[in-house]
Formats: structure tokens, sequence, C-alpha cells
């Protein structure tokens, strides 16, 4: 009962010390690496909307990662840079065209419009 009590009087003096000690918060971390991270994607195509699922990594400026959609399979990122605040990638794809991708962050979205077969269309996403 004793032992208890002690740890009970313990952790209440000692709360505010470790709170201090918190991870940064990942608010902090998507500030300085905005794109890194999974992204559900959404290709507006005509009148159609095809999900899409973008798992991206930052290192300095140049960025790396995988594209996947029903429509085209898995793909990979053969050019991708992040750079004043602007997002570039060249998707390549086994049994699709290339797509070349361009964005910024808006509103806590990646959007902007992608470039495949001909024709130029608008994209969103929104991280995991």
């Amino acid at each position: 009962m004793v032992l208890a009590l002690v740890s009970v009087i313990n952790a209440q003096h000692y709360r505010p010390l470790l709170a201090n000690n918190r991870p940064e918060s990942t608010t902090v971390a998507q500030d300085s690496d905005p794109i890194s991270g999974e992204w559900n994607v959404s290709f507006f195509v005509h009148d159609t909307t095809t999900p899409a699922t973008f798992d991206l990594k930052l290192a300095g400026t140049k960025v790396t990662g995988m594209v996947y959609s029903e429509h085209t399979g898995p793909g990979t990122v053969r050019e991708g840079k992040w750079t004043d605040g602007k997002l570039t990638l060249i998707f390549d794809f086994k049994n699709h065209e290339s797509i070349a991708v361009d964005g910024a962050i808006k509103d806590g979205k990646l959007a902007g419009e992608f470039h495949t077969e001909g024709f130029t269309a608008k994209w969103e996403g929104k991280r995991k």
C-alpha cells in the first residue's frame, strides 16, 4: 500500500518533466518535409475520378517513390523534384504511358496537373 502511494506521488511529481521530453510533433516534421509519406490521390479524367496512391520520399530536392492505381498498375518515380514549393514527377509504368505530374501544396493538399496520353487534367492528393 505504501509502495503504491509512493508511485502515485512520484508520477505526479515527474509528469511535468516527462511531458517536456516528448518527440517533435508530426506538424514540425511535415513542415520540414511536406512530401514524404503516403498520399491518397485522385486523378480527374473527363467526368471520372481515378483513385491512386503515391508513396514518396524526399531527400534534399530529389523525390523518389512509387505510385499505384487500378488503371495504371504499379509505377516508379523516374524523375522527381521538390523545389521552391513545387513538385514535379515523372512516373513510369510497365503497361501504361508515363505520367508527368506537377503540383504544389495548397490548403493541406497536394494538387496540380498531370500530362499523359496526349491530354492534361487535374489531380489532388491528401496525406494518409
